[in-house]
């Protein structure tokens, strides 16, 4: 069975990726390092304002979903909690 070139290079990456995760692990970066690439997040942010704003968009559009699919769990829980704990019976006598 032979791969595509896409296949390969996929494969590839996912290989290259992983080796530098773990060369990332046992080198981290510096605070030089951090600050250069902090600069160079800004400067990207400042030159692509649109392709920033959208991705941001995106990430609190998904976000959103996330955080209100959570609260749905959390309250359909609380409704079967509720619905299966006998009622206080309180008297008086």
């Amino acid at each position: 069975m032979t791969q595509t070139a896409e296949e390969k290079e996929t494969k590839r990456k996912a290989h290259n990726a992983e080796k530098m995760r773990k060369w990332r692990e046992k080198n981290p970066a510096s605070s030089e390092l951090k600050a250069k690439a902090a600069e160079r997040a800004r400067q990207w942010r400042k030159a692509n304002r649109e392709r920033y704003r959208a991705q941001q968009n995106a990430w609190y559009a998904k976000n959103r979903e996330k955080v209100a699919a959570t609260n749905r769990k959390r309250e359909q829980r609380r409704m079967k909690a509720t619905e299966q704990a006998p009622a206080a019976v309180h008297s008086d006598e």
